[in-house]
């Protein structure tokens, strides 16, 4: 048995049986790890306010049959009540975070992901529409130096998770929208 301790930004939590269930953290230290958690959906239960998505945790992790989180203290949220008040931020910061998840994959820590996810949820605390450009060029994806994937046309405005690729905004029309996010 192997303990990690970490900070981390809570991504999501997903329930796995009655109390159960599964969180996802982006960590400073080993990037995204997926961690089973131990009743954490009991009504009494000590870390489920802790982890809770937006929030920037210490956490510790036991590697034993996976991974397993024993303990979490959230260090600060990284939305104000003021963002989480305006439906429209709050999503923008709950899309932002399973973009990330989606994009990224298990222990493969990156100090400047780390620093641009809290930059843009600090733009969005602040109220303003992210953009997703910082994150891409995190993730190697630049739309700087990009062209659009079906005419070539530059600048590109859109980016596909599901096929990873560039679009400019007349060639986006044609794409189904729930794939797209506005660089």
């Amino acid at each position: 048995m192997v303990e990690y301790f970490t900070e981390g930004i809570v991504l999501s939590k997903e329930k796995r049986s009655d109390f159960d269930g599964v969180v996802n953290v982006y960590t400073k230290d080993f990037g995204r790890i997926s961690a089973k958690t131990k009743g954490i959906f009991k009504p009494i239960s000590k870390l489920s306010g802790h982890l809770e998505p937006l929030n920037l945790v210490n956490v510790r992790v036991i590697e034993k049959n996976g991974f397993q989180i024993t303990d979490a203290l959230m260090v600060k949220k990284l939305l104000s009540p003021q963002a989480k008040t305006s439906i429209n931020f709050y999503r923008q910061a709950l899309d932002l975070l399973s973009f990330v998840s989606e994009m990224t994959f298990d222990f493969q820590p990156d100090i400047k992901l780390w620093q641009t996810i809290l930059k843009t949820l600090e733009a969005i605390n602040r109220k303003r529409t992210p953009s997703y450009s910082l994150i891409l060029e995190a993730l190697g994806f630049s739309p700087k130096f990009s062209q659009c994937q079906k005419c070539k046309a530059k600048p590109v405005r859109y980016f596909s998770k599901k096929d990873q690729t560039f679009y400019c905004s007349r060639c986006a029309l044609k794409a189904p929208k729930e794939e797209l996010i506005l660089v």
